[in-house]
């Protein structure tokens, strides 16, 4: 049976002989459905490549200082890339492969910018690998690691050999700019309006151009990441409903259990007990 591409899914080779592993290893592949708001927050150590995909939806890597808005279909590499982010701007599918060895630099040699590279037209290659792997690791439980490695070969020579003209420009500044505010500041935006004037432009204008990228107005969006904020927020049993509530960047606790159930069709409490324990025995300390 053909492997679902929208279960989350964690893929580990065998590690490769040492030899192997010098030159090139494929140690985590990542299957990830995400929706809008959904964030995934990771370390990549030095010499260490991480290889993001958007195949559906939009998404947005957050590293060296710099948010970068993929549209479905891109992929970005990073290098060395300490500590990264990848957030949904809407519903969508991601995949993430951990690249290691000296093969990835020579064999993307006049590719690599430096930090960060996109591939334009990567996720194809990107999600043919993936799923191929997905498919061996049902058969073999674990793959080994030499074939992990020679797949990852494959899909390198492939992004090397895109052509230049379908690389593309990274994507809208405005918009790009507009993401990097939400998803530093969203529990003490005032909204649309105060987004707009710290970016210089109109509200209509910036809605317009913000709905046209990413598939979701700004304020949707501030609204998905203010929702996910407050789940993880939840999590901690000695948190209260207010706290939460003005933490995720909310008015006040009954304005907050009111969006979280139009988002999640769930009250915080009903969430809660949906929640594997220990997170079952906090429903009562929220009372909504």
């Amino acid at each position: 049976m053909p492997p679902r591409q929208n279960e989350k899914r964690d893929i580990r080779p065998a590690s490769p002989d040492p030899t192997v592993r010098g030159l090139l290893a494929l140690p985590l592949v990542q299957i990830l459905p995400l929706e809008a708001g959904n964030r995934l927050d990771g370390y990549g150590e030095t010499g260490e490549y991480i290889l993001a995909a958007s195949v559906q939806g939009g998404l947005t890597v957050a590293a060296y200082g710099q948010y970068i808005l993929l549209d479905p279909g891109q992929a970005f590499l990073l290098e060395s890339p300490g500590e990264y982010t990848l957030q949904a701007v809407s519903d969508g599918l991601c995949m993430v492969l951990r690249l290691q060895g000296e093969l990835v630099p020579r064999l993307l040699e006049g590719r690599l910018s430096g930090k960060g590279t996109l591939f334009a037209g990567g996720a194809a290659a990107v999600r043919e690998t993936v799923l191929s792997l997905a498919v061996l690791e049902d058969e073999w439980e674990q793959i080994p690691g030499a074939t992990a490695s020679a797949r990852a070969f494959t899909l390198l020579l492939r992004l090397r050999d895109q052509p230049q003209s379908v690389r593309a420009s990274l994507g809208s500044p405005l918009v790009e700019g507009a993401l990097a505010i939400i998803q530093e500041d969203f529990p003490y935006l005032e909204g649309v309006d105060e987004l707009a004037n710290r970016l210089d432009v109109s509200a209509a204008h910036l809605t317009r151009v913000f709905t046209k990228k990413t598939g979701t107005s700004p304020g949707k969006y501030i609204t998905h990441v203010r929702i996910e904020f407050a789940k993880l927020l939840l999590r901690d049993p000695e948190a209260t409903i207010t706290y939460v509530a003005e933490a995720s960047g909310f008015a006040n606790a009954n304005y907050f259990a009111k969006v979280f159930r139009k988002e999640t069709g769930m009250s915080p409490s009903e969430y809660l007990e949906s929640s594997p324990p220990p997170s079952r025995n906090r429903a009562a300390h929220f009372g909504i």
